[in-house]
């Protein structure tokens, strides 16, 4: 055989391959897009105005960011029918393998457009993720365009399929959960570590009786950063298959493709990823109180304060302290 017909030989050769592995991954992803529903948002309507030149400047840094709404409905043909009971803000940076996750509380007094003044999970209600990002963009200057919604169904079957999560509950969260659980799903032993199954874990993720509405948050987080922990521990087979599990579940509008190879870095990379995780309120206790407006309980804060936070958590933006000079300390002293 002559050389030039061998190297035409060699080359379709490496092109079926080519176009065999293109094939399988197109199919996979087709695969994946079937088995949760897609829905986009209007890009142009977000509540998106950043302004500020050193946030323009952060946007560069190699970060995923994205917001998890919990919807509360009840009918499981409908997620959308019920309000966000869960708003959390996950902030991924691939430089720096940090990873943030950011609790708003739902009773968080903002201004949703085209409904005045309310409580942000009603955003969601009226106008599902489109209107919830806009509402959460706009009112703290944010530029989140992309977003995971799961319903209690999923939180339950998920939980489930990893094997339940590990949580540190004290006495009266353990009686809360028991009080609402059936003789089958009732938690033996006394406070401490537990591994709760979905239907438990869906229980102490809603409990707002034991401490308040942050306390809540702050279990919410929990539970979603002891399932991360936990999925992370597998191969990437596995963590690939438990995604394709829980995907029914799942309505989005990220491109799965496009961020398939991230996750699968942050497996990888998953002692670095996880080791450090931060889990924030925003806004904070520490410069808000609850308030009641025509017998209506809101969760009222300080706007600037509120506009710090997330430039240091969501665009990593420390503010710099005003620095006094040695002179200046001295005079004062003096």
């Amino acid at each position: 055989m002559r050389t030039r017909t061998k190297i035409i030989i060699a080359i379709v050769i490496i092109l079926a391959i080519v176009a065999g592995f293109a094939l399988a991954g197109w199919l996979y992803v087709k695969h994946l897009y079937n088995k949760m529903e897609f829905k986009p948002l209007d890009e142009t309507d977000l509540g998106i105005n950043i302004i500020e030149k050193d946030i323009k400047e952060a946007q560069i840094e190699n970060c995923t960011k994205f917001v998890i709404f919990g919807s509360d409905s009840r009918d499981e043909n409908n997620q959308y029918y019920g309000r966000s009971d869960t708003i959390i803000i996950v902030n991924i940076n691939n430089d720096t393998k940090e990873m943030k996750f950011i609790s708003i509380p739902r009773d968080t007094y903002v201004d949703v457009p085209g409904y005045g003044m309310t409580k942000i999970n009603h955003a969601f209600a009226y106008g599902q993720e489109q209107l919830s990002i806009k509402t959460i963009n706009s009112n703290f200057g944010l530029d989140l365009n992309q977003y995971i919604t799961i319903d209690f169904n999923g939180l339950i079957a998920a939980i489930d399929r990893i094997g339940g999560v590990e949580v540190n509950l004290d006495a009266d969260e353990l009686s809360f959960i028991n009080l609402r659980m059936d003789a089958a799903n009732k938690i033996e032993g006394g406070p401490g570590k537990h591994i709760l199954n979905g239907k438990q874990a869906l229980v102490h993720s809603r409990n707002r009786y034991v401490g308040n509405d942050f306390a809540r948050a702050q279990r919410q987080r929990t539970i979603i950063i002891s399932a991360l922990n936990k999925v992370m521990k597998q191969n990437e087979t596995e963590i690939l298959s438990i995604v394709d599990d829980i995907l029914p579940y799942v309505t989005t509008n990220m491109d799965i493709n496009k961020y398939k190879n991230m996750f699968l870095e942050v497996a990888k990379n998953r002692t670095d990823y996880l080791k450090d995780i931060k889990s924030v309120q925003i806004p904070s206790l520490d410069y808000g109180e609850g308030m009641m407006i025509d017998g209506i309980y809101y969760f009222g804060y300080n706007k600037d304060l509120a506009l710090k936070d997330f430039k240091k958590y969501y665009y990593n933006i420390e503010e710099k302290q005003p620095e006094e000079t040695q002179t200046e300390n001295s005079t004062t002293q003096e």
